[in-house]
C-alpha cells in the first residue's frame, strides 16, 4: 500500500508555467434582456484553453416589474432553484464553426441533471454560488408549519442579505451545462470558441407568493471565463509535434439532449 511506502520521493509537476482565467463578455451591441440570440466569441490563435474548468458569470438584480424598486425582507419572492439556467430556451457550443453541443430546455435539462449528479450537501457549500438549493415543498413561504426550505435560502440569498437587496452575481460551470464540457478533460488549441444563448423574458425564473408584487430580472453582465494554459517548453514542444503531424485525436463525450 501506498501509506507504507515510506521511501517514496515526492514529485512536483512543471507541466504548465501558467493557467490563468480570462473573461469573455458578448459581442457589441447586445441587450442582455431582450428575447433573442447572446453571442460571445473566443478568437484564438497560437492558444491552449482549457474549457471543461470553463465558466459563466451572471450578474445584477430581481426587482418589482412596476417601478425597479427593490424588495422588502419581508415580501415572499425569490429566484427559483438554478434560475440562470431558465432566463434561457436553449445554448449552443461550436469549436471554428462546427456544432458541438446544443441544449433544449435549459433549466429543466440542467436542473434534472444537477438533481442526479449533485450530492446533497452540495447545497449547503458552493452550491448557492450558482444558486442550487433545492425546494422540499411546493409553497412560496417563509414562515409557518410547512416551511419550503430551499424557498427561504434563496430568499435570503436574494432579498435579505445584499446591499442593496435583490442584486447577485452567480457563477455557473459549464460542465454543468454540456457533456463535452463534463467528460473532455484535455486543452484544445487554437480553435474559436462560440457560445450563443437565447434569452428568455424578464419575468422567468422567479418564484413568488401570489401577494408578492410581480417582478423581473434584468442582467447587467454575462461573460465567459476561460482558462489560458501555458505548458513548459518541453510538454510544449511535445504539443506542437502532436499538432504538426495532423494526428487523429479521441474525443469522447457525452452529449446532453432534453426532448
Amino acid at each position: 500500500m501506498d501509506i507504507l511506502n515510506i521511501t517514496e520521493k515526492s514529485e512536483i509537476d512543471q507541466s504548465m508555467e501558467q493557467y490563468e482565467y480570462h473573461s469573455y463578455e458578448p459581442i457589441t451591441g447586445t441587450d442582455l434582456n431582450r428575447p433573442g440570440e447572446i453571442r460571445i466569441n473566443i478568437e484564438t490563435e497560437d492558444l491552449f484553453t482549457h474549457p471543461s474548468e470553463s465558466y459563466l458569470v451572471f450578474d445584477r438584480k430581481l426587482v418589482k416589474n412596476a417601478d425597479d424598486a427593490v424588495y422588502a425582507d419581508a415580501d415572499v419572492i425569490t429566484l427559483t432553484n438554478n434560475a440562470m439556467m431558465h432566463l434561457f430556451n436553449n445554448i449552443k457550443y461550436q469549436l471554428s464553426g462546427q456544432e458541438i453541443e446544443r441544449l433544449f430546455h435549459l433549466g429543466q435539462a440542467t436542473t434534472m441533471l444537477g438533481l442526479l449528479k449533485f450530492p446533497d450537501d452540495f447545497q449547503k457549500s458552493k452550491g448557492l454560488n450558482q444558486l442550487w438549493f433545492k425546494d422540499n415543498g411546493t409553497d412560496a413561504s417563509i414562515d409557518g408549519n410547512n416551511v419550503n426550505n430551499g424557498f427561504v435560502a434563496r430568499q435570503k440569498y436574494i432579498i435579505r442579505k445584499p446591499d442593496p437587496k435583490g442584486t447577485f452575481s452567480f457563477r455557473i460551470p459549464l460542465k454543468h451545462i454540456f457533456g463535452f464540457c463534463d467528460d473532455y478533460e484535455k486543452v484544445v488549441y487554437s480553435f474559436k470558441h462560440q457560445l450563443t444563448l437565447v434569452r428568455k423574458g424578464k419575468n422567468h425564473a422567479i418564484f413568488r407568493a401570489a401577494a408578492a408584487d410581480a417582478g423581473k430580472v434584468v442582467l447587467s453582465k454575462l461573460s465567459w471565463s476561460m482558462p489560458h494554459v501555458l505548458p513548459n517548453d518541453q510538454e510544449k514542444l511535445a504539443l506542437y509535434k502532436a499538432i504538426e503531424s495532423k494526428s487523429s485525436l479521441p474525443v469522447g463525450y457525452r452529449m446532453v439532449q432534453c426532448d
